[in-house]
């Protein structure tokens, strides 16, 4: 499946986020007129079936967590402003720029939280144990609905089906 990305732009940024957590400090407008022009775009065709969003910090949208955390940005500006409906998906929540500051379980729940669908990086049956412990975490404490759950599966199974790699059955 290919996906476009690096969701909302790693063009004006000097730090790498495998590494560490860059920042990204353009205006508003700059923002809008530069990085996300071509995912507006793209998303007005209707061609895109999956966007990764990447490890920054947006300082003009939320300066306290990074972008793949950040429901100011997944959902705020990539769902609602963008008009974003298909798959949404996190670069590796297992580079330095998250574990330095977030557990595997903290990071997989504020993804989904963000409004994220998939989560990418559990490269270890330990880490995709944690992953889903974290979430399920945050499913019991009130902080994840089962519905926002379901909307993601949701999305998931029609990509998977826009694919070609579900099929319906016949009833």
């Amino acid at each position: 499946m290919g996906t476009l990305k690096h969701f909302p732009g790693l063009g004006d940024v000097s730090a790498d986020p495998h590494t560490s957590v860059p920042s990204l400090n353009r205006t508003q407008s700059a923002l809008t007129a530069i990085d996300w022009q071509p995912y507006r775009s793209l998303i007005a065709r209707g061609d895109v079936q999956a966007i990764m969003v990447t490890h920054e910090i947006v300082t003009k949208i939320d300066d306290t967590k990074p972008s793949s955390l950040s429901y100011k940005v997944v959902t705020g500006i990539l769902r609602n402003q963008l008009g974003f409906q298909g798959v949404i998906m996190t670069d590796s929540l297992t580079m330095e720029g998250i574990i330095a500051y977030y557990t595997e379980a903290q990071a997989a729940a504020m993804a989904v939280e963000a409004g994220s669908d998939l989560l990418m990086g559990a490269s270890t049956p330990d880490s995709v144990v944690n992953m889903i412990n974290g979430i399920k975490q945050a499913i019991s404490a009130g902080e994840i609905s089962q519905q926002r759950i379901d909307v993601s599966v949701r999305r998931i199974l029609m990509l998977k089906y826009h694919m070609g790699l579900l099929q319906i059955p016949s009833v």
